[in-house]
């Protein structure tokens, strides 16, 4: 199981240390500190508490001080982005409500020349105070130098790439997919196929390696028609299967996120191949394309919603402190993943 971590660069006491020794969420320490009725109030205390000791400052009173902010932040997403950008979309909109921060959305469709200038109108038009980067932009390095040449404060939400440059909000993307090929591995299957997302994204590849490293370890061969590629979406994914399954007898389908299994369940069913029968099938990231699908998907699930607004709770103490982007300590916030088991899977018989 995955674990939380951080990495820092200053000994200015932070929102995480003080959730850290009160045992609570960065959510519930931003609650405290605005007198949200609904806390608790021996969570309440214990916040006040870790505050005191850590002579934390919040500056929560800079609302009423600075005119220099906005209160509006900016969520830069892929338009070419599956059904999983609408789940990280909705954390990040109730933690800016939550905040009292307004949430400006664009969708990015940018080459290497243009970057600089579409980041550039953007902060002009909306003066923003900070950006959340959902993926696959956070491993977009001409984006983060964009950003950061116009002085602007952002997190990274799910990144694969450089972590130590930036905050950023992470799961072990490669452990979760080494857990799930170990867990098709003790199901008794031992002929199991891969498809990729997209090529061109770090997280396609550290999923991909995850799969082999466990097949590796178990002594398994993984023959090279056994793996597709189906860019993240429904209809890579499906044609993809159709190709393995047409020419290989796998047993089992590991397709790196949710979207692309629901396109191998649909190939399987074209191609009169029983799930999970004949073939176990197992995704990515738990979105509602999981419950959604028959037989329900076997998955990873990714705290999609954790991780969202934990990035609006970085990004806002970024904002309030003193430090610029490339001074500013550096968080990477590492959560929990969990293997979900649902109908799609099945011991090998």
């Amino acid at each position: 199981m995955a674990s939380r971590r951080t990495s820092e660069k200053s000994k200015k006491a932070t929102m995480k240390q003080v959730a850290e020794m009160a045992k609570v969420s960065l959510m519930t320490v931003s609650r405290v500190f605005n007198e949200d009725s609904k806390v608790a109030e021996d969570t309440r205390e214990r916040v006040l508490k870790a505050v005191n000791e850590l002579n934390y400052k919040p500056n929560i009173s800079a609302r009423g001080l600075s005119s220099s902010k906005s209160y509006i932040l900016g969520f830069f997403y892929d338009r070419s982005s599956g059904g999983f950008i609408r789940e990280y979309l909705i954390g990040t909109m109730l933690r800016c409500n939550d905040l009292g921060y307004h949430l400006v959305l664009e969708p990015c469709d940018f080459s290497e020349d243009n970057v600089r200038d579409f980041v550039k109108k953007i902060t002009l038009k909306h003066s923003l105070d900070g950006i959340v980067v959902p993926p696959p932009l956070g491993d977009n390095m001409a984006l983060l130098d964009a950003l950061e040449a116009e002085g602007l404060r952002y997190v990274r939400v799910g990144p694969s790439e450089k972590l130590k440059r930036s905050l950023c909000v992470v799961i072990d993307d490669y452990a979760a997919a080494f857990e799930m090929t170990e867990h098709l591995i003790t199901s008794g299957h031992k002929k199991i196929g891969f498809i990729k997302g997209d090529i061109n994204q770090e997280v396609s590849r550290t999923r991909f390696k995850g799969f082999m490293d466990a097949m590796t370890k178990h002594h398994l061969q993984v023959a090279d028609g056994w793996i597709g590629e189906g860019n993240f979406n429904f209809e890579g994914g499906m044609a993809a299967a159709e190709k393995i399954l047409k020419k290989y007898k796998v047993t089992a389908l590991f397709a790196s996120n949710d979207d692309m299994a629901a396109g191998v369940i649909a190939a399987a069913n074209k191609l009169h191949i029983d799930v999970p029968d004949a073939l176990s099938v197992v995704g990515f990231d738990n979105t509602s394309i999981a419950v959604n699908v028959w037989p329900k998907l076997t998955t990873v699930n990714q705290p999609i919603m954790e991780m969202s607004q934990s990035a609006v709770d970085l990004l806002v103490e970024a904002i309030n402190t003193d430090f610029n982007q490339t001074s500013l300590m550096k968080v990477n916030l590492e959560l929990e993943y969990a293997l979900v088991y649902r109908d799609s899977t099945a011991a090998l018989k």
